[in-house]
């Protein structure tokens, strides 16, 4: 048995540990590191039927799969209080005994730890498919043998989640007829009834959404609206072999309770997919494919905690074979760089329509810049490239205050190409340099933004990588494609920063070929 010392297994068998396990006092049960239930004693089992070996422990038994400590949780109204013990790196064993003494049996005092208990773990996870399967699990058997919860979906249809005591959460969506399957459905979920009413299963109707495969139709079913802010529409409904009217009081307060913690998780949830679709908006379009060009980048924002910031990158390919690429530098970093990052590649995406030459490019920007709220600047470099007759690629670079662009020839030699320029969005009337470079097969022409140079590493983790090491590393990848350059670039920054906080960074390599 995983856990137990090989010195302690050689004379006995599994069967013997399980039965030395099954006459302990204490509830116990051991999980693995995949968070499943491996072991389970027999007075674990007889209070907690759903806890058997090879379910998820998360969400069984008044656990939520994260604890680090001890856990208390509630059994037929009696708190009962888990203490974990670590086995070996893979296994943790649970130890429950009850947390309190023994007392008269007192419903309303039963009632009142039932919700308290709900409570807890209903809050513990704000994702709306976790919070879903807390509600129907929690609710058995206190509150019924079956437990579904009917929510409205995409296209006027209807899904459902179940838990039957002794199975398994299910998941499903149903067309709106399922509704009129149980009598007063229809009026909870709609929201026309405020209070739990009794239903009656309605004869030659599909239940395969409230019952599991095989089962008979239950003596007793409630349903209870779903009813909080934002939270429009929904129902509660519980199936019982046995009636108990008597708890249509609890049954109130755990959809009331229930409802709250479905409402966050739903706010939880659109925030999310919100937030996920504006930084998808800003993160960097895939590169193109451009006959004669191999195109290579690299995208990292300083905060690990979004996928976007500061810095930016855009090629576009125009009808006549020229190609217009740039890459920047928003001041700062966080969501407010990346949201100006935004509107400069967006503003920049619907002035290359009118005007592709990089200088008048950048005055067009600095001008929009200027006129818009936000008090933040950009460095910028902006390239147009084209084809000669000879086959090497001419490329012609305009910049705003950014750093001086890299050429890496196919000999090996490296040089900059210094482009002077004012920074852009600050002045009325910047200037903004030019310059032009050639690039033969196999040279590669690297922009970057200043989180490269300035990154700071080293010894004492305050000296800048700065141009040297830059060109150096360039330089020491010669004859590798654009792909494998930029790869390179980032791997020799990351040994210098070492696992050190970093600015946004950014490359993007053009190679002739």
């Amino acid at each position: 048995m995983d856990g137990i010392p090989l010195s302690r297994q050689e004379t006995v068998g599994a069967a013997v540990w399980q039965a030395l396990l099954d006459a302990a006092d204490k509830a116990v049960l051991v999980q693995d590191g995949r968070g499943q239930v491996r072991v389970v004693s027999r007075r674990a089992a007889e209070l907690f039927p759903d806890l058997r070996p090879g379910v998820e422990l998360a969400g069984v038994a008044g656990f939520t799969g994260s604890e680090q400590g001890e856990v208390d949780t509630t059994c037929q109204g009696v708190p009962w209080r888990w203490t974990p013990t670590r086995l070996d790196a893979d296994h943790v064993a649970w130890h429950g005994d009850p947390a309190e003494p023994e007392e008269p049996w007192c419903e309303k005092c039963a009632q009142a730890r039932f919700l308290a208990n709900s409570s807890r773990l209903l809050g513990s996870s704000l994702r709306r498919d976790q919070t879903l399967r807390s509600i129907v699990q929690l609710a058995v058997p206190t509150l019924g043998d079956c437990c579904a919860v009917v929510l409205p979906a995409k296209r006027g249809r209807v899904e459902w989640w179940r838990y039957t005591r002794g199975g398994d959460t299910e998941h499903g969506r149903m067309g709106q007829h399922a509704l009129r399957s149980v009598t007063a459905l229809a009026e909870a979920f709609s929201g026309s009834a405020t209070k739990p009413m009794p239903g009656h299963p309605v004869a030659g109707a599909r239940l395969d959404w409230l019952l599991a495969g095989g089962s008979a139709a239950p003596d007793n079913v409630v349903v209870v609206p779903l009813r909080h802010e934002g939270l429009d529409a929904g129902a509660l409904v519980l199936a019982n072999n046995d009636s108990r009217d008597e708890q249509f009081e609890i049954v109130r307060d755990y959809a009331s309770r229930a409802a709250a913690a479905l409402s966050s998780a739903h706010s939880y949830s659109e925030q999310a997919r919100a937030t996920e679709a504006l930084e998808s908006s800003l993160l960097p379009t895939p590169l193109p494919e451009v006959p004669g060009v191999v195109w290579s980048a690299c995208y990292r924002p300083a905060q690990s905690t979004i996928r976007v910031g500061g810095d930016f990158y855009d090629v576009y390919p125009e009808s006549d074979g020229r190609v217009l690429f740039l890459l920047g530098d928003v001041c700062g970093n966080g969501v407010e760089a990346a949201t100006l990052a935004g509107r400069i590649r967006h503003t920049v995406e619907a002035l290359r329509l009118v005007e592709t030459e990089p200088t008048k490019l950048l005055h067009l920007l600095n001008k929009a810049i200027l006129t818009s709220a936000d008090n933040r600047f950009a460095t910028l470099v902006v390239g147009v490239l084209e084809r000669l007759e000879s086959g090497s690629l001419r490329v012609r670079l305009a910049s705003g205050g950014h750093p001086s662009p890299v050429v890496l020839r196919a000999s090996g030699a490296v040089e900059e190409i210094t482009v002077p320029g004012t920074l852009v969005g600050v002045l009325p009337d910047p200037h903004f340099g030019e310059a032009s470079v050639t690039l033969s097969a196999g040279d590669v022409c690297m922009l970057y933004s200043d989180g490269v140079t300035e990154a700071r590493g080293g010894n004492d983790g305050r000296e800048q990588f700065g141009a040297h090491r830059l060109n150096e590393a360039v330089g020491s990848g010669v004859g590798m494609p654009a792909g494998d350059l930029t790869r390179h670039v980032e791997h020799r920054l990351d040994d210098w920063l070492a696992g050190r906080d970093h600015d946004d960074v950014a490359l993007l390599a053009l190679q002739a070929v």
